[in-house]
């Protein structure tokens, strides 16, 4: 009797180390298969995260003789690149990444109105100068965008309105790209929603939250998304950045 009790008991410890023996390679695969997946994600404009997010591929793998040579060559042109400025050639003066410009509205926008990726105007509020010369007046206007969208609704749903900075000119017509800018909502009063839902689907309906509204002269601050070469050493910023000095497309004609 009690043998027989003994090798049910080891029969079913047997039973049970191989299902846990089987398992644990199964999902150790799975979790691998998951980390090699590549995940792409949508910019953000209000991230502080420089680029778009890309999870790096077969990290687990290892690597071949020709992959590690490789892998070597690329951390030495890394280590090398230290030495220079990403986006700027040798001796050229630029405006720094992560530079901020105060800036305002030139025209209202309401989170009812304006949709996503509808373009907005901007007035810069303050010269930008570099090493003492005028890069970019006060008063230029740029550009910005909705960046996100959503008009008030029922059950006291919010709006929302999101507008990110997209480019400035300089004086000598050289693009600014930018990022940040202003994020709002509207406003909603939870408790009578809640109480209005209670009572009745429609009374919830009929609840409804605020739009966010910036008028005109609204103020907030961008920022400059990367490193911008202004094509001018200190030698010769002041000359290129001449306002009486006009740029862009030159065509020489004949005299016929």
């Amino acid at each position: 009797m009690i043998d027989s009790k003994i090798k049910k008991t080891c029969i079913t410890l047997f039973v049970i180390s191989s299902l846990l023996c089987n398992a644990i390679p199964f999902g150790f695969i799975h979790s691998v298969e998951a980390k090699e997946n590549t995940i792409v994600t949508e910019y953000d404009p209000f991230s502080d995260d420089d680029e778009i997010k890309i999870q790096k591929t077969k990290e687990n793998q290892k690597l071949t003789f020709k992959e590690r040579l490789a892998k070597i060559k690329s951390e030495e042109q890394k280590a090398s690149q230290l030495l220079t400025i990403d986006n700027v050639l040798p001796g050229h003066i630029y405006i720094p990444k992560k530079t901020i410009l105060k800036v305002e509205l030139v025209e209202g926008a309401n989170s009812k109105t304006h949709k996503k990726n509808q373009e907005v105007e901007i007035r810069l509020t303050e010269n930008l100068i570099i090493n003492g010369v005028l890069i970019i007046p006060k008063g230029t206007i740029g550009t910005a965008y909705v960046y996100k969208s959503r008009k008030a609704g029922g059950f006291g749903r919010k709006g929302i309105l999101q507008i990110a900075g997209k480019e400035f000119k300089t004086i000598n017509n050289i693009t600014v790209p930018l990022k940040k800018g202003l994020s709002g909502k509207g406003k909603t009063d939870g408790g009578a929603v809640a109480v209005a839902a209670a009572v009745s689907l429609v009374g919830g309906l009929f609840m409804k939250g605020s739009n966010i509204d910036y008028p005109a002269g609204t103020n907030f601050e961008v920022e400059v998304r990367e490193n911008v070469d202004l094509m001018a050493t200190q030698e010769n910023l002041s000359e290129v950045m001449n306002p009486k000095i006009h740029h862009g497309l030159e065509i020489r004609v004949a005299p016929r």
